[in-house]
């Protein structure tokens, strides 16, 4: 596959399809043709990679608005400019600035998981030799290959995401990943499990995240159970991509039909990514 027929900006697919290399210089924003062959990609794939990504926060904030528009850009900004308020610095290199070193293992997770934003994108900017590789989960295949006493279970089931409201009604992330006692009661915006995608219109499973997660109108035990079940399916390797990052990649994934989560490195090495989102889009 090629974007815009040429044979300089091709699609290279991973094995398996989940996952494709791009050819595209992502330094200059693609017009409206490219960004409409890019999604044809994105669709296909599910999760692209461009390298020679070595941009600037405005390369970056273009490249971005050329699928869309980018969200509050709440969390650890890049940037103290409104310009870039939608890119976020993922790292541990910059210690005193950014915070506390960031550098465990995350679990399975959905961007912005109560409110999924259409897609994500990471690029990298100083990485580790061994570790800190982002894993991509895909969500359409880990439904189709679902065991069909599960299948049955999570028939017509919503799954509440665990959040905390501000002062004008706001659902956001609760700070600290503290573990609630009361999951069946505590506040939460609840979603399908199955959901069909807005493009592809095919199925796909919903997850989010797993922490405080409840399946309302379950006892809380079975709704563990069920929980801890559809976590450890999806878990197996045979639905995942593993990046292993090189300095100046460019990741865009989608967001609904993916799960992703980084993998642990050693505490003495060093790893930048930029983060940002598309929030809403035409064509994503």
């Amino acid at each position: 596959m090629s974007l815009n027929g040429t044979t300089t900006k091709k699609v290279n697919p991973l094995p398996g399809g989940f996952g494709a290399r791009v050819e595209f210089d992502t330094r200059t924003p693609p017009d409206l043709s490219e960004a409409q062959a890019i999604a044809q990609a994105f669709h296909a794939h599910q999760v692209l990679i461009f390298e020679g990504a070595d941009l600037t926060l405005a390369q970056l904030a273009a490249f971005v608005r050329a699928f869309g528009t980018q969200d509050d850009g709440s969390g650890r900004l890049a940037s103290d400019s409104n310009e870039y308020a939608g890119i976020r610095v993922v790292e541990n290199v910059e210690k005193g600035k950014f915070g506390p070193r960031s550098n465990s293992e995350l679990d399975w997770h959905s961007d912005r998981f109560f409110d999924p934003v259409v897609a994500g994108l990471l690029n990298s900017v100083v990485v580790p030799k061994e570790g800190g590789d982002t894993s991509f989960c895909d969500l359409y295949r880990a439904l189709e290959e679902l065991p069909v006493a599960l299948r049955q279970a999570i028939e017509g089931r919503r799954i509440k995401q665990d959040v905390v409201f501000d002062a004008q009604g706001k659902p956001g992330m609760r700070p600290g990943g503290v573990k609630l006692d009361d999951v069946m009661s505590s506040p939460g915006v609840e979603t399908d499990m199955v959901q069909f995608h807005r493009f592809t219109r095919k199925p796909f499973l919903f997850l989010g995240n797993r922490l405080n997660a409840y399946v309302p109108d379950l006892p809380l035990e079975e709704s563990e159970a069920l929980l801890d079940a559809l976590f450890a399916h999806v878990d197996q390797p045979q639905f995942h991509y593993r990046h292993h990052w090189a300095a100046h990649e460019l990741i865009l994934y989608d967001n609904r039909c993916c799960m992703h989560r980084r993998e642990a490195f050693d505490e003495n090495a060093e790893r930048k990514l930029y983060a940002s989102v598309v929030d809403r889009s035409d064509i994503l």
